[in-house]
């Protein structure tokens, strides 16, 4: 009996943890907080940085569970939020305790330079409700690692392999949850067939709270980030106008091609967000716009054209009435 409880107690961690991110260095870790976005519980940048080289360095993880989904992201700046820049598609990992990510490098084309300020995300699929989440402030520098010093940050544990990579999506949406068997025999709660009774069906029709919840839940799945200081949204319609959004609140994942706008949104012509919109016009746009001048301008020459019409109607002289001048018609005044 002794025994099983021991066994029992040694196969909690396994069964309560879920990853551990040790290099570069976390800015913690939290079982009960791992599941929150975007740094597991941990809001506050962790210093001093560790430096990362942008030429390629490991990542070093301690995995608490047999099988998971693993993809890692980064941001710039000095606390930043939108992980949008993706350093490690999402994969597929196999066995516990230590697992290295070798090599991971700033993509190419990316214009950054040495001494910038950045965030590694490290993503898994761990949590039967979504992602979790750990991060490590890095400073980014050209020098690269040593050999040894690569070697003493990258280590694997026997049985530790990758089995799929380049997995399509984010590792918050492929949580993996285990379902249970129903029991036979006369313990069994019967529910249909003859001589059972007739069940009544409620249905329950949900609110837009519900429907809220849901959809910020898929958006958890995908990984959106937001992204601060946007001053305008514009979604051009197939009639020529514009639904207008001022000042929204934006989230993204670039990844995905996902945008989710939060906002007011007002349906306006085109004529009214010129010039400013004008930087964002495609030839669908241009070509509305294009014909709203030329109307414009229609409008503007028959306006004219009465106009004058009217000035050559009041420089007519009227007739004069006969028997009638003007003299007569002052002495009678």
């Amino acid at each position: 009996m002794l025994s099983k409880a021991l066994s029992l107690f040694a196969l909690l961690p396994l069964a309560t943890a879920h990853f551990v991110l040790n290099w570069p260095t976390g800015r913690g870790f939290d079982d009960a907080n791992a599941p929150n976005f975007p740094c597991g519980g941990f809001d506050s940048v962790k210093t001093p940085r560790t430096e990362f080289p942008m030429s390629g360095g490991p990542i070093q993880l301690e995995m608490h569970h047999t099988q998971t989904n693993v993809a890692v992201y980064m941001a710039l700046g000095d606390n930043p939020g939108s992980f949008s820049i993706v350093l490690r598609n999402q994969f597929a990992e196999q066995g516990p305790n230590n697992f290295c990510i070798g090599m991971v490098s700033i993509p190419e084309g990316m214009n950054i330079t040495a001494g910038t300020n950045a965030t590694i995300q490290v993503v898994s699929n761990g949590d039967p409700d979504g992602g979790l989440y750990q991060c490590a402030d890095v400073t980014l520098t050209d020098t690269a690692l040593s050999q040894s010093d690569y070697d003493s940050h990258c280590q694997n544990s026997t049985g530790v392999e990758v089995t799929q990579t380049d997995i399509s999506g984010n590792p918050n949406g492929t949580s993996s949850t285990t379902g249970s068997a129903t029991p036979s025999g006369t313990g069994a709660a019967a529910t249909g067939g003859k001589g059972t009774p007739r069940r009544k069906v409620k249905k329950v029709h949900k609110s837009a709270g519900t429907d809220d919840k849901k959809l910020q839940t898929a958006l958890k799945k995908l990984n959106v980030q937001p992204i601060q200081a946007i001053e305008e949204v514009n979604m051009f319609k197939s009639d020529g106008n514009v639904i207008h959004f001022s000042a929204p609140k934006v989230h993204a994942s670039v990844p995905a091609n996902t945008f989710a706008i939060y906002g007011n949104g007002e349906d306006k012509e085109l004529t009214e967000l010129v010039p400013g919109i004008l930087n964002q016009l495609g030839p669908d746009s241009l070509a509305s716009l294009r014909k709203l001048a030329e109307n414009f301008q229609s409008m503007q020459k028959e306006k004219g054209d009465e106009d004058k019409k009217d000035d050559d109607d009041d420089d007519d002289i009227p007739d004069l009435v006969a028997g009638e001048n003007f003299e007569s018609k002052a002495e009678v005044e």
